[in-house]
Parts: C-alpha cells; sequence; structure tokens
C-alpha cells in the first residue's frame, strides 16, 4: 500500500525529504582556517564583543561592611479557628471564667503554637490566676517568637515586669521594665 505522499508525489519528494531530515541532525562542519591567516574573533551570541577584548568580571562576594536589614513583624492572617478562639477567651476572661480563657487560650495555641500574641494572653490569664511563674515562662515565650515586633516585646516585658513583683523580684521588676521602655 503506497502513502498519499508517494502516489501524489513521487519519489523524488520522498527522496528530498529524507535529505532534509537527515540534514538537519547532522553536525555543523569544521573548516581550519587557512595556513598564514587569523582566526575570527570568537563572539558570544548576544555579546557582541570578541571574548578577548572583554573585561574581567569581578568575583560575587559579600560586601565588606555588613547592611543591617530591618526587621519588619511578619503579618500574616490568623486561621479563623484562632480568631473565634481568642474571641471566645477574650469574653470568658471579661466574665471572671479564667480557666475556660486558659482553655480556649491553649486551644488557639495548638493550632497556632508560633502565635506571640496568644502567648501573650495565656500569660496574662495565668498572673490574674495568680500563677506569676508561669505568666513569666509564657511572656519570655511570648518574647522568642516575637523577633522583630517591638511593640510585642514591649508588652511582654511589662508582663514580665508586674510578674515579678508579685514575686518581690523589685531588682527583676525594674529590669524588666527597664527593657521594656528600650523597645518603645
Amino acid at each position: 500500500m503506497k502513502s498519499y505522499i508517494t502516489m501524489r508525489y513521487g519519489i523524488p519528494v520522498m527522496a528530498t525529504l529524507v535529505a532534509l531530515v537527515l540534514n538537519g541532525c547532522a553536525a555543523p562542519t569544521y573548516y581550519p582556517p587557512r595556513p598564514g591567516t587569523q582566526p575570527p574573533p570568537v563572539i558570544e551570541p548576544g555579546g557582541g564583543v570578541p571574548v578577548e577584548e572583554r573585561q574581567p568580571v569581578p568575583p560575587l562576594g559579600r560586601p565588606s561592611v555588613p547592611v543591617p536589614v530591618p526587621q519588619q513583624p511578619v503579618q500574616r492572617p490568623q486561621p479563623a479557628a484562632v480568631v473565634a478562639l481568642l474571641d471566645t477567651a477574650e469574653q470568658q476572661a471579661n466574665d471572671g471564667d479564667l480557666e475556660a480563657a486558659a482553655a480556649s487560650l491553649e486551644r488557639a495555641i495548638r493550632i497556632d503554637p508560633r502565635n506571640a500574641a496568644l502567648w501573650y494572653h495565656l500569660a496574662t490569664v495565668r498572673l490574674s490566676q495568680g500563677n506569676p511563674a508561669a505568666a513569666e515562662q509564657m511572656a519570655v515565650k511570648s518574647n522568642s517568637l516575637a523577633t522583630g515586633n517591638t511593640a510585642q516585646q514591649a508588652r511582654n516585658w511589662n508582663l514580665i515586669a508586674r510578674a515579678r513583683r508579685s514575686l518581690d523580684d523589685e531588682t527583676g521588676a525594674q529590669e524588666a521594665e527597664r527593657r521594656a521602655r528600650a523597645l518603645r
């Protein structure tokens, strides 16, 4: 059975197509320069400047003086469940049910454990419950998560000062207040 191209155009067309396909697969031919002549300069595609005439590119390296990069607090959307639990905890704390408020905040922390504000709110609840040592620990945890957020860090240091004062650590409370003022 003959193909349509063979029937319509005959063998010469097929031979031409085969030659074109094979020619496209062939490697470019290299012709060495004639003796006594200088080879043409090598030009890279898109460069336009012979390789020999190009200036060397200095190596990339680190700047000699480090440039400080200001850290901004990361603003990320809160999961809806965390927002709902935070609202519930606030209402429970305002109603005087500190145990329920703490439980709601702990549930929110299980959802978003890297949220510095949740740790701060739980620390305030623990301080209101009369557990200043736990409040200080949670405020310290909040500080570790609030990198670059100086407002949150200042709130945490003020809470730490109140916790230390309730533990009769006046020197520690003053130090915490000094650190809070330094962040403002």
